[in-house]
C-alpha cells in the first residue's frame, strides 16, 4: 500500500489529493516549487532516510540557501547519523555560513558529534 505525506505539514493518507485535508496546502503550489526548494521542504520529511536523501543532495548540489534548514534541524535533531549528514552537507556548501553552523556543532553535547569535525571532509 502505498501512503503519500502532504509537502507541507507533512500528514499522511492514502491518496493524492489537491489540498491537504489537515492544513488545506494546495499540492499545485508544491508542483511550482524548483527543485532545490523540494528538497529543502524534503528536510523534515517523516522517513528518516528521504531526510537524509534531501540532505546529501543539497550538499553535493551546494545549495547555499538550505543553511539555515540544516542550522534549524542541528537545534533539536537527535540522531547521530542525520547530523553527520548535515555536517558533510554543510561542508560542501562552505560558505560563511555553513561554517559558522558547523562551529556552533564543536560545542555538541556528543563526543562524536564534535569528533565530527575532526573528520577530512570529503567532496
Amino acid at each position: 500500500m502505498e501512503i503519500y505525506f502532504c509537502p507541507n505539514c507533512w500528514r499522511w493518507g492514502p491518496t493524492v489529493q489537491e489540498h491537504c485535508p489537515a492544513c488545506g496546502y494546495a499540492l499545485a503550489d508544491y508542483h511550482a516549487l524548483s527543485y532545490d526548494e523540494r528538497l529543502v521542504r524534503a528536510v523534515r520529511h517523516p522517513i528518516q532516510e528521504n531526510r537524509m536523501i534531501a540532505v546529501e543532495l543539497l550538499g553535493k548540489r551546494r545549495y547555499a540557501p538550505a543553511v539555515a534548514v540544516f542550522a534549524d534541524l542541528l537545534a533539536t535533531e537527535r540522531d547521530y547519523y542525520t547530523i553527520r549528514e548535515v555536517a558533510r552537507a554543510l561542508r560542501r556548501i562552505d560558505t560563511p555560513e555553513s561554517r559558522a553552523v558547523l562551529d556552533r556543532l564543536r560545542y555538541h553535547s556528543s563526543p562524536l558529534v564534535r569528533a565530527l569535525l575532526e573528520e577530512p571532509c570529503t567532496q
